[in-house]
Formats: C-alpha cells, sequence, structure tokens
C-alpha cells in the first residue's frame, strides 16, 4: 500500500509539471551517470563501479532560485568473482562461479536550490534533494544455477553540481555533479543500497 500511495502522488507531480511544461517554464536535464558502490552493496554484492547509468529530470522553475519536478534513471551494476568453494546446503559445497548483477532504477520527487539566483554567472553552483522509489533487480548466478529478485523500496537522493549556460541568457548548457543515492533493500539477507553516481549531461527549456 505504501507504494502505491508513492507511485500515485509521482502520477499526480508528473501531472502538475507536465502542466506547467505547456507553459515553457520547465527544463529538462538529460545526464550520463558514472556509478559507485558504497557500503553493503560495495562489500557485499558488487565492489565494480558501473559506467552504464543514465538519468532523466523534468524540472519547473518556481523561481529565480528553487526548481522542483520529477527524476527517473537506471543504473547497471554487475560483477563476476573467480571460481571458489561455497556453501550450498547443510553439508554440500559448490565449486562455481559467482555472478552478481544489480539494476537500480529511481523514480524521484525533487527539490533543487542554485545559489546564483538571478545572475548571470559563468558558474551555477546548485544542491539538490530527492525522495520516492527505487526499483530494484538483483541476479545471482552460481555457476548454472540463478536467482533473481524483482522489489521497491524507499529511496532518497543528495546531489550537487555545478551548471555552466551556453550563453549569457542561460536557459541551456551543460552540467557536471554527484548524487548520494540510498535505496532501502532487505532481500535475501543484503543490506540497504548506497551508491555515489557522477554526471555530467545537459539542460533545455521546454518551450
Amino acid at each position: 500500500m505504501k507504494h502505491l500511495k508513492i507511485i500515485a502522488a509521482m502520477v499526480f507531480a508528473f501531472a502538475a509539471v507536465y502542466a506547467q511544461a505547456q507553459k515553457g517554464a520547465v527544463k529538462l536535464n538529460l545526464d550520463y551517470t558514472y556509478g559507485i558502490p558504497l557500503s553493503a552493496l560495495k562489500n557485499n554484492i558488487i565492489s565494480d563501479a558501473s559506467p552504464r547509468g543514465f538519468n532523466g529530470e523534468l524540472m519547473y522553475q518556481v523561481n529565480n532560485q528553487w526548481s522542483a519536478g520529477l527524476a527517473a534513471g537506471y543504473q547497471d551494476f554487475y560483477q563476476k568473482y573467480p571460481r571458489a568453494l561455497y556453501k550450498t546446503g547443510d553439508n554440500e559445497t559448490t565449486s562455481a562461479v559467482l555472478s552478481n548483477s544489480v539494476q537500480i532504477m529511481p523514480i524521484l520527487a525533487k527539490g533543487q536550490y542554485n545559489f546564483s539566483g538571478n545572475k548571470q554567472t559563468k558558474i551555477q553552483p546548485y544542491i539538490s534533494v530527492g525522495a520516492g522509489l527505487g526499483l530494484v533487480n538483483f541476479t545471482q548466478y552460481l555457476g548454472e544455477f540463478a536467482g533473481s529478485d524483482n522489489s521497491a523500496g524507499f529511496m532518497m537522493q543528495a546531489g550537487a553540481g555545478i551548471a555552466v549556460p551556453f550563453s549569457k541568457t542561460g536557459k541551456s548548457g551543460f552540467r557536471i555533479g554527484g548524487d548520494y543515492n540510498y535505496v532501502s533493500y532487505k532481500q535475501n539477507g543484503f543490506g540497504n543500497l548506497e551508491s555515489i553516481g557522477v554526471k555530467a549531461g545537459v539542460y533545455f527549456p521546454l518551450e
């Protein structure tokens, strides 16, 4: 029920942002994301960083400093470990190659604060925060045998970066930054999933 409420809130927020887009008050952010696992994700599942990620945001500019909207993305983590012995039963040990594959797809409501305000500066620092759902697909291969789990958990995100306008008007440009990501996850004996996303991309108005 909690997940359904979050999804309903996301749909309502998207409708509100889309309505504002018709007025030309919305920007689209498109980013490439390099994911770096942390904590339980790094120590127990996958230690390798992931170059397979992207992120998109629809942000309504409330005023010169604040904007709010929706974000969605995808990050694919994968790692294969050398052959080793694994306990597969009470009195059974198997020699096999272990592979872990984790895909995280955030669906977030976001807010962003621009420190430059209405000043047309060449470099515009910002901070952001987001909350919503993290869709997780976890597949583990032990030799020929595979087990998978699809679940959704609460997700929060905190980020910072800089935007660099292409021109003095500042309506479009490129940006670089980073996000801290946390997904509540308690499946298969594993803990919460945490990562850093280093991103670079472009932004432009929808008019």
